[in-house]
């Protein structure tokens, strides 16, 4: 299992809209939620990575503008391209449910400041939404996930573990 950071933008420079990660941990459907697109993953480093993805990854979702990481998902696919034979690995699907926090976590607060500086994907500038994460990285941002939310952190721990069935039951929103 790999870890990776998502990110996404509600305001996007010279687009109508955008798009919110409360979408997708709002969605109640059953089947995988389709992430990305053409028009969402336009850089050849996200591409890279996205070709690496593999079902059962998982993904820190981070809302950029906010700076702040709203949960946390899993492929329910490898990273696939929307046009086959283009060579833009530009999609993945998230499982159906993902582990929303209670508390998003905001990457620039002073508590975490200093923890998240030392995380490539949480630098200003970094270009592209998929950036992978290594161990100590994924180590450090659970840290922070669970220090902000400490009634989920055997949920968050469980959930990343991977441990088949048991992240069905941690995938409520905490007020359902």
């Amino acid at each position: 299992m790999r870890a990776w950071v998502y990110k996404v933008n509600a305001r996007r420079p010279g687009r109508l809209t955008g798009w919110h990660f409360e979408t997708y941990f709002g969605y109640r459907g059953r089947k995988p939620y389709e992430m990305g697109g053409a028009g969402w993953i336009r850089s050849p480093r996200s591409w890279i990575h996205l070709r690496r993805v593999r079902r059962g990854d998982v993904f820190v979702c981070y809302q950029t503008e906010e700076r702040r990481i709203y949960g946390l998902a899993r492929a329910a696919s490898d990273g696939y391209e929307d046009v086959p034979g283009s060579g833009r690995f530009n999609c993945v699907d998230f499982a159906p449910r993902g582990l929303c926090l209670g508390r998003p976590v905001q990457v620039s607060a002073p508590a975490h400041r200093r923890l998240f500086s030392q995380v490539r994907a949480f630098t200003v500038p970094s270009r592209g939404a998929i950036h992978p994460l290594g161990a100590d990285e994924l180590r450090q941002v659970l840290r922070a996930l669970i220090a902000e939310n400490p009634e989920q952190a055997t949920w968050i721990r469980v959930w990343t573990e991977g441990r088949p069935g048991l992240h069905k039951a941690a995938s409520r929103r905490p007020d359902d």
